[in-house]
């Protein structure tokens, strides 16, 4: 049986959440393998909007197990939120969430250290979400990181937490001029709020493993986008983890053999949250029409997204990175109303044509146009490919034309089943539901 990894093709924002919870119908295992809270997966479920931070998208499908893995760094705070919003909503959770005990916590200092580097570094801002993703990760490099089996064992974790506080107050106190932490009080409040997660702790990567030599249909779920990744994207302006199918193995606890497709999530055009370089983002009354069309607002922080025309070019590098097999586009329904596109073929770069997406020379770059018409007929109700406006199927191909890469699936809505197959025999997935 087929198993499938789930990457953001852009900059995050593309729509996973949903094309997960959509693909997880046939699955039966789930895999968180990098990021943290800093995601904002938004699934619709019975007419409610749910926005999971760092629970698999699957875990709204019944009977589906779901393993937030190693490559994870988790906020408990945020985390009994989420189970508390699934709760409400009569999602029954049971024994189907399992945190690997080799993933890393994320302590409120890492929030404190996280937004006070951020608001200190003036115009050298990165505009993070202030979630303490990045410290988290560096205190996992620096190997003094708090993981979630520490958790099991008061006398090792207040430990570890002792010599934490005593290094962090220390930067608190002589670079940024804070009140330090309380170790007593933080040592009390995160012992008692990890409780209810400590049942959930287990050895996430062996349960990977027999799924898969079971013949299981797992997907593996990524977050953020590949143009964030911490080493293929424009750094500095990325976040701490490994975005691509190179952050699966290390962040389960698999061989890479196992993985067999990857599919890209794209939305229709392009938006990016925070600081760093974006070719093809529109400005003033242009942005802000986009904007309020795809209702482009951060679901972690609330932020307004920056958008952007459709960019090939940062397509055709997600592709050859991930080796993936497949696009599936998502918000083509948000461009319904506009008269006329645009695509970014490739760039202009020092009096010469560049086709791929460079972010050592990003902000250099500047975006070459085709211009398409718009369909100016709405695409929520349609269900076949051919039901489509023909002016959306030219613009579907000549994205598939233009990237390399084909089209298997199209969402045309925010709901499960707005959701239409272009090419689904690309993927393997799709073959064997």
């Amino acid at each position: 049986m087929p198993n499938l990894v789930v990457v953001g093709s852009q900059w995050g924002d593309e729509g996973k959440g949903k094309v997960v919870d959509h693909l997880a119908q046939t699955a039966n295992l789930v895999v968180r393998y990098q990021g943290g809270p800093n995601a904002g997966h938004t699934v619709c479920f019975k007419g409610k909007r749910v926005i999971l931070h760092q629970i698999p998208s699957g875990i709204l499908t019944r009977g589906v197990k779901c393993v937030i893995g190693c490559g994870c760094v988790i906020d408990p705070y945020i985390l009994q939120a989420e189970l508390a919003a699934l709760h409400k909503i009569r999602v029954s959770i049971g024994r189907r969430l399992v945190i690997d005990r080799r993933a890393h916590m994320i302590l409120p200092y890492h929030r404190m250290l996280d937004q006070l580097r951020d608001g200190q570094a003036g115009k050298h801002r990165i505009g993070t979400t202030g979630r303490g993703i990045g410290p988290a990760y560096q205190d996992k490099i620096a190997r003094v990181g708090i993981r979630a089996a520490d958790l099991l064992s008061e006398e090792v974790f207040k430990g570890k937490l002792k010599r934490n506080v005593a290094a962090t107050n220390f930067t608190l106190m002589e670079r940024f001029r804070a009140d330090p932490i309380s170790f007593k009080s933080l040592a009390k409040e995160y012992w008692q709020v990890t409780r209810p997660l400590a049942k959930m702790i287990g050895d996430g990567s062996a349960i990977v493993e027999e799924k898969l030599s079971s013949g299981s249909r797992v997907l593996f779920e990524g977050a953020q986008g590949v143009h964030l990744d911490i080493d293929f994207g424009s750094y500095p302006y990325v976040t701490a983890s490994s975005t691509g199918i190179w952050g699966v193995s290390p962040g389960v606890g698999i061989s890479p053999l196992w993985l067999e497709q990857v599919v890209g999530v794209a939305k229709a055009y392009l938006t990016r949250v925070g600081m760093g370089p974006f070719p093809t983002e529109l400005k003033g009354q242009d942005s802000e029409e986009l904007r309020e069309l795809g209702r482009e607002y951060g679901a972690t922080t609330g932020r307004p997204r920056r958008c952007g025309w459709f960019d090939a070019g940062l397509l055709r590098a997600s592709v050859r990175y991930n080796r993936m097999r497949a696009f599936i586009i998502t918000k083509l329904d948000v461009l319904d109303t506009l008269k006329e596109l645009k695509i970014c073929t490739g760039y202009s770069l020092n009096h010469r044509t560049v086709s791929e997406f460079d972010p050592v020379y990003a902000e250099e770059l500047q975006p070459q146009y085709i211009t398409m018409p718009g369909w100016r007929q709405p695409t929520g109700s349609c269900r076949r490919y051919r039901k489509l406006p023909l002016a959306a199927r030219r613009y579907l191909r000549k994205i598939e034309e233009l990237t390399g890469c084909p089209i298997a699936m199209v969402s045309v809505g925010k709901d499960r089943d707005q959701m239409i197959e272009m090419k689904p025999g690309v993927l393997n997935w799709l073959k064997s539901a």
